[in-house]
């Protein structure tokens, strides 16, 4: 009995080292593996800043507003001078400009030197638009396709001397400004490309925020809705003498359409510069653009206007 008990104890021994001469593999550590390239962390913030920023994918409708520049009308001519013909005055020569203040053209009441409270004219344009925008990630830039409704007022002088018989019995000069203003009201289409030059682009948890600068060019195309022409003479030298029959220093010599001399299908180029603000679904901006024209405005002659001007604007982004 005690002979098995010691082969036993013998048995047991050997197993036991057996198993201690086995020996355990340690598994390697790929230090390469932990390269901090090798790890992608996914997230929900995406920015784009700098110059060329890339705009985020978004779309907006806007509403815009523009009344020519804060000091200027912002209308600005072409060739000068022209000939009156034009307007049916052929034995006068039109100016874009006069020297002659507004506060000159004032329409006093018949035989008094008190003013009147006619309503005068003054060279301005103002128009009101609705516009499309959406981004195009692969050009980097966004496109602008817009209606436009334009009212303006251009205006042309003219100066005319002849002499009178003064109170006094001997002669002086009276001086006529004949001022001719061609009223319109105009519906344009435009389509532009805009590139944002220096700015951000945030887009947090699908809410997109940006603040850029961008320049932008394009096309208008223009169709004359009502064109009228008024034609006024105003005594500005000799006015306390002397007055038209009506007894006032101001005389309407034409009123009348003039949509038959217009080219009432125009184009133009516009560029500019502009400012853009969005938070969410608000979008705000402000642009200074100009619109240089490839037609002219009438059909007899070269007579074309440049429109230059700030606009504001006011958006949704959907």
């Amino acid at each position: 009995m005690r002979f098995f008990f010691i082969i036993l104890l013998m048995s047991a021994s050997m197993f036991g080292m057996e198993q201690d001469s086995v020996k355990k593999r340690i598994p390697k550590l790929d230090l390469e593996a932990l390269s901090p390239d090798s790890f992608s962390v996914e997230t929900d913030v995406m920015v784009s800043s700098g110059w060329f920023p890339h705009p985020g994918s978004f779309r907006s409708i806007e509403l815009i507003g523009s009344d020519g520049l804060v000091f200027h009308p912002g209308i600005f001519h072409g060739t000068m001078p022209i000939s009156g013909s034009l307007f049916g005055v052929p034995n006068l020569i039109f100016q874009n400009t006069t020297h002659h203040s507004v506060d000159d053209r004032i329409p006093l009441q018949s035989f008094s030197t008190e003013e009147s409270d006619e309503e005068m004219l003054e060279e301005e344009y103002a128009y009101r638009a609705l516009r499309a925008r959406f981004s195009i990630s692969e050009l980097h830039s966004i496109i602008r396709i817009g209606l436009d409704i334009r009212n303006a007022t251009s205006m042309y002088f003219s100066e005319v001397t002849s002499p009178y018989l003064n109170m006094q019995g001997s002669l002086s000069d009276m001086l006529e400004l004949h001022a001719v203003s061609i009223i319109e009201t105009s519906l344009i289409g435009n389509v532009s490309i805009e590139l944002p030059i220096y700015g951000v682009y945030l887009e947090t948890f699908g809410q997109q925020t940006y603040s850029h600068y961008s320049v932008f060019g394009g096309v208008n195309v223009g169709y004359v809705l009502d064109s009228d022409l008024k034609h006024q003479s105003f005594i500005l030298q000799g006015k306390d003498e002397i007055r038209y029959a009506s007894g006032s220093n101001v005389a309407t010599l034409q009123s009348r359409p003039f949509i038959n001399e217009v080219n009432r299908l125009r184009m133009s180029f516009e560029s500019g510069l502009g400012w853009q603000f969005g938070f969410g679904p608000l979008h705000l901006g402000f642009e200074g653009y100009v619109a240089i024209p490839i037609t002219s405005m009438v059909k007899r002659q070269d007579l074309a206007l440049t429109f230059i001007g700030i606009r504001g604007i006011f958006g949704l982004s959907f």
